[in-house]
């Protein structure tokens, strides 16, 4: 695991690329199994973030355990009830649209507080099955960070697949593989 975590720490320390352009974008996937989660988050938040602030490097925490609650407005979350019961699938896709957006934006806004850094994005299990990180990513090409996205999952055949399930996202993210 430390090796895991020290491949990431290289990979945040790395500068930016100015223009794309190359076969890899700014996003770091970190692909571990997901029965390692709890072990995953343990080191993270006890190893790792008071090593990132030890050695000065500059970076940003989100937590998505409590994202829906904390992100979407009570309004929005009562409109998603009420067409639960008009058109299940309908809601549930609006629902998706509606925190892929809102995930974008909040990644945004913590590069913006602190550009140049490194945005860990953590606790993903919370959002399945609403969120194709795919596409959260490649709405954040242009945001000056790094976003270091937690990925519970594992690649077999070429394609990637979140908690056991094939994943569409066309990721053009490093992907940092727990072994």
């Amino acid at each position: 695991m430390q090796d895991f975590f020290n491949a990431l720490l290289d990979l945040i320390r790395a500068p930016l690329q100015a223009n794309g352009g190359v076969k890899t974008d700014s996003s770091i996937l970190l692909i571990y199994p997901p029965e390692k989660e709890l072990e995953f988050r343990e080191y993270l938040i006890d190893a790792f973030v008071p090593r990132l602030k030890a050695e000065g490097v500059p970076h940003q925490l989100l937590d998505l355990s409590g994202f829906l609650f904390e992100d979407l407005s009570d309004e929005t979350l009562r409109n998603l009830q009420e067409d639960e019961f008009d058109d299940y699938r309908w809601m549930k896709q609006g629902l998706s649209t509606t925190v892929e957006s809102a995930l974008r934006k909040r990644i945004a806004q913590l590069a913006e507080a602190s550009p140049g850094c490194a945005v860990i994005v953590y606790a993903t299990m919370a959002l399945h099955p609403l969120v194709r990180f795919g596409e959260v990513l490649r709405e954040l090409r242009d945001v000056h960070c790094r976003t270091a996205l937690a990925f519970p999952g594992e690649e077999r055949g070429g394609k990637l697949h979140f908690l056991n399930q094939s994943d569409g996202g066309n990721y053009l993210a490093v992907k940092l593989f727990w072994k």
